[in-house]
């Protein structure tokens, strides 16, 4: 793998793509507040003509992860749309994706705060017990729950009944202010250790990218940048999408990082993330700004 450029903020690079493919949680804010600089930095691709669409695997559906950007001072006008995990898994159990097929309509969802609209619309029943269920629909678990022992008994009852389980958001760590917490993919894997089929919607897989580029009109995939801090997620994912990838540093990788303002030691520190993740991006920069 060629050694990534190093660039101050978006800035230098942004007039070589004509689409942005924007992650949330450690790019753009914490899940409290934007980070300093994020918002001018969308302010001037919107003044340049240039699409941002933010890229989310958030089991949350696309309009709620918009209201939640509002609320932060991330205005709608600021990007072309939001696409969230939760929502490319919506689309597809309202398409009847070829890849859901036999999936049933009745579901266990483990949500955050009880939230139901990752099934609004859909003709998907929610009962309480395995026993009566045809799968699993996991779209996101409380903060004070966790991904702890609190599942074991739901997951094995699951395994022990053959059910498949729809993961609407495969991150196995976010961002919660200046803490990075275990999240539902986690539970996927716990899921998928006991030998439980899981199938998941997000970044890095094709179904949340192809359903971005509509939005891109005609724009090349190469003429498309995809922006975040996760190497797993959204440079692996990107990178197999055909777009260039910028990695935030300053994310879920931070501790990574950490101490490695010299450019030896903050590329000995890249140069152990390619490895372990077998991916590595076109740019880094430390934070989203322009």
């Amino acid at each position: 793998m060629s050694l990534p450029v190093w660039v101050d903020g978006l800035g230098p690079i942004a007039d070589q793509f004509d689409g942005f493919l924007i992650d949330q949680w450690g790019v753009l804010h914490d899940g409290n507040a934007p980070y300093p600089g994020a918002v001018e930095a969308l302010r001037r691709l919107q003044a340049l003509g240039k699409p941002a669409v933010i890229l989310s695997n958030s089991g949350k559906r696309a309009a709620d992860n918009g209201a939640r950007l509002a609320a932060m001072g991330i205005a709608p006008g600021l990007y072309a749309a939001c696409l969230s995990s939760g929502e490319a898994a919506w689309l597809a159990m309202k398409a009847g994706d070829p890849e859901l097929s036999g999936l049933g309509r009745r579901c266990v969802l483990v949500s955050r705060g009880g939230d139901r609209n990752i099934v609004a619309g859909l003709d998907i029943e929610i009962v309480d017990d395995v026993a009566a269920a045809d799968f699993l629909l996991v779209s996101g678990v409380d903060e004070q729950v966790g991904v702890a022992a609190h599942f074991d008994e739901l997951l094995g009852g699951a395994a022990r009944r053959d059910l498949p389980m729809l993961c609407a958001n495969p991150d196995r760590h976010g961002i919660v202010g200046d803490r990075i917490a275990p999240t539902t993919g986690v539970l996927a894997d716990k899921y998928a250790a006991l030998g439980g089929h899981v199938i998941a919607f997000g970044k890095p897989y094709p179904a949340i990218y192809r359903q971005a580029r509509r939005f891109f009109g005609e724009v090349p995939a190469g003429r498309i940048l995809a922006i975040g801090d996760s190497m797993e997620n959204d440079i692996a994912g990107g990178r197999a999408a055909g777009h260039a990838t910028l990695l935030v540093a300053d994310g879920i990788h931070r501790h990574a990082f950490a101490g490695s303002a010299a450019p030896d030691r903050r590329n000995v520190a890249l140069a152990q993330l390619s490895q372990q993740y077998g991916t590595s991006p076109d740019w880094v920069t430390a934070a989203f700004r322009w």
